[in-house]
């Protein structure tokens, strides 16, 4: 069967495909985030680890949200709707976050935070936006008869 009268969807559809796209995603974003709370602080005590886990955990809850979104849009037949709706995950958990802890807790923040969360937010989008462009399924224009 070719791809063009194939109206099934594609492997990575499935929820245990989702959950495959997760734990890759995730990890992907905990050796970055230990990378770059190690690089700013020039050593791994317990606020850097600390730093690191909030910002990889942020990074990776806003990443599979926005997986999640495109998965759901899928299944409605709205993938640009979902990968919009994903966006605001994507975008707005990560600045919120970096926002409210850095005002709540100014120790996190003097321990590289803000950079930790940034660097992390750019890996996690890389690797989000290639795995969600594979669950986003490839439509082919119609031939005119």
């Amino acid at each position: 069967m070719n791809r063009e009268t194939n109206n099934s969807p594609p492997a990575a559809l499935s929820l245990a495909g989702l959950a495959r796209c997760c734990i890759l995603l995730g990890s992907i974003i905990v050796p970055v985030a230990l990378a770059i709370t190690a690089v700013f602080n020039r050593s791994l005590s317990l606020q850097p680890l600390i730093v690191a886990a909030i910002s990889g955990g942020v990074c990776w809850m806003a990443a599979a949200l926005a997986l999640a979104a495109t998965f759901v849009g899928n299944r409605f037949n709205l993938p640009v709707q979902a990968l919009l709706i994903g966006m605001l995950f994507r975008l707005g958990l990560p600045f919120a976050a970096l926002m409210g802890i850095s005002i709540v807790d100014r120790n996190l923040a003097e321990h590289g935070l803000a950079p930790t969360i940034l660097g992390t937010y750019l890996v996690a989008l890389l690797v989000e936006t290639l795995l969600a462009v594979r669950i986003v399924p490839i439509t082919t224009p119609a031939k005119a008869a």
